[in-house]
């Protein structure tokens, strides 16, 4: 009698398509926040450590597809569908469950990475200050060892993109060692899909970069399950051309509200209660240009609110300039509109003031005051500040040390405005200038501790001493409102201050070593 029992191995997919991101993507975080101190960890932390309490793993359902996947990877997946491929022909993978999908059915292994050879400015900093590699590189060389290995038994090709394509695109040798046929560099909605299709019907295109240089936001299609964290995007681009952000050169394009509120709904569904909206200037949704729109930021805002199920809202990006056009009621009527389930004390919004010398600020990032005229960018700074502080927000500033162009006097007068700013309710994280377009670190457009004068130790220590400060309750009420345990909590905050201790043991090290070498710097008379 035959059995009704199906073969083993009947549910396993055979995907022509698998898509996966490095693992400090691939991780179960409650907030932002978590996912933002995860990619600046160094192997000076066990990795069994970070596997388990700063990265967990995300889950996977049976068949070793991720239950939740980065956002940039689900709109892959989503795009691919709409142009064509069945729906178990592409699939969102984890590093751990790659093994069970690679086979001699696969065609395309797409590898997505926001750092993946540890060139990126906060992360540099990093392991400037701070013992072992950083585990965005670590666990990329991890990842691909494996697909290597599976390469030379199925012949795939191998894709690599994502926010850190550019780093393989300055460093093609390194990218052929690590496995890699092509890097797409860019929004995959614009010729994303004809590249795969042109892979899978076995024409390989002739180049080894391939570049989108639009937003391609009118190719964009809802995501087909919760993204980490919950991320949803509001924009694209910036457009404000800071010569160190990979966004600069693309003008801000706006995704229309169904195919954000069918975002929501996918997270919903998925069981996240926590989203993150993914844009370079949050303040700026429904712009033309510079100026801000209010009338469409509130009305998308109101209609997010209708969506149930949802607790918790972070904000990421914003401009100084963005947050001026508006009056204090307006941005009352914003953070009104941010409070669901789990209200924030401490919301927060990030903005790079990159230096006190508007001078320098205007010479590396020419579009930071439009649509002012310019002027005193200090003020402007301070203003702004005042203002979020005064309508319910919490500033998380960036400094950049190392600009080109700048002057000791920039340096002394970004201390005074740090010092000035931790008066109030902000903190600053400075971050060493790393180029993105190539220039060689000998020409001097590139900064580390090498470069640093007891000037830019000030400005640093100054910066950590304040966060030292406020960090933790920010972090602790984040947490809260993400639905993370008491005991989680608990022990976060006290391995904080372990770190803090770490810290300041660093700045004295620092120190020491900036005034040896100037010691051995001959002075001319």
């Amino acid at each position: 009698m035959k059995s009704n029992q199906p073969p083993a191995d009947s549910t396993r997919l055979r995907p022509a398509v698998v898509l996966v991101a490095d693992r400090t993507l691939s991780a179960r975080y409650s907030i932002l926040f978590e996912g933002i101190f995860a990619t600046m960890q160094t192997t000076q932390v066990p990795q069994v450590a970070m596997r388990h309490f700063v990265s967990p793993p995300v889950a996977v359902d049976r068949r070793g597809r991720a239950r939740a996947a980065p956002l940039g990877i689900r709109r892959i997946e989503s795009s691919l569908v709409a142009s064509g491929l069945g729906e178990n022909d592409v699939v969102c993978a984890t590093p751990e469950s790659l093994g069970r999908l690679l086979g001699p059915w696969t065609k395309i292994v797409a590898v997505s990475s926001s750092d993946p050879l540890g060139m990126g400015m906060t992360n540099t900093t990093t392991t400037q200050f701070w013992k072992g590699k950083l585990y965005t590189g670590v666990w990329m060389e991890q990842l691909m060892g494996q697909i290597r290995l599976a390469k030379i038994r199925h012949g795939f090709t191998v894709i690599g993109g994502g926010g850190g394509a550019w780093q393989w695109v300055q460093n093609p040798t390194r990218a052929r060692e690590q496995g890699f046929d092509i890097i797409f560099d860019g929004y995959f909605e614009g010729v994303g899909p004809a590249l795969v299709r042109d892979i899978l019907a076995g024409r390989r295109p002739p180049e080894t970069v391939v570049t989108e240089r639009g937003a391609a936001v009118g190719g964009v299609q809802p995501i087909r399950g919760s993204s980490v964290l919950g991320a949803i995007e509001l924009s694209r681009g910036c457009g404000k051309g800071c010569k160190f952000c990979t966004s600069a050169a693309r003008a801000m394009e706006h995704l229309d509200e169904g195919t954000i509120l069918a975002d929501l709904r996918a997270n919903v569904s998925g069981g996240m209660r926590n989203v993150v909206s993914g844009s370079e200037d949050f303040f700026r949704y429904g712009c033309a240009g510079a100026r801000v729109n209010f009338e469409r930021l509130s009305a998308l805002l109101e209609a997010m609110r209708q969506v149930e199920g949802l607790s918790f809202m972070q904000i990421d990006h914003a401009n100084v300039s963005s947050v001026l056009q508006f009056d204090d009621g307006q941005l009352r009527e914003i953070r009104r509109l941010l409070q669901w389930d789990r209200p924030s004390k401490y919301l927060w919004v990030n903005m790079g003031i990159e230096s006190a010398g508007g001078a320098l600020v205007a010479a590396n990032c020419p579009g930071k005051f439009a649509p002012f005229d310019g002027g005193d960018w200090e003020g402007m700074v301070r203003q702004a500040v005042e203002k979020l502080e005064r309508t319910g927000f919490f500033p998380v500033l960036s400094v950049v040390l190392g600009l080109p162009g700048e002057t000791p006097d920039d340096v002394r007068k970004t201390i005074e405005l740090v010092k000035h700013l931790s008066s109030r309710q902000a903190v600053v994280f400075p971050i060493f200038h790393e180029p993105v377009l190539g220039v060689a670190r000998k020409a001097g457009q590139a900064f580390g501790l090498g470069e640093m004068s007891l000037d830019h130790l000030e400005l640093y220590t100054a910066c950590y001493e304040n966060n030292f400060r406020q960090v933790p309750k920010l972090f602790w009420d984040n947490q809260r409102c993400g639905g993370v345990g008491l005991a989680r909590r608990t022990l976060v905050q006290l391995l904080g201050k372990t770190e803090v201790r770490a810290w300041r043991r660093n700045f004295v090290r620092v120190r020491k070593q900036i005034i040896s070498r100037n010691a051995r710097i001959p002075i001319k008379i």
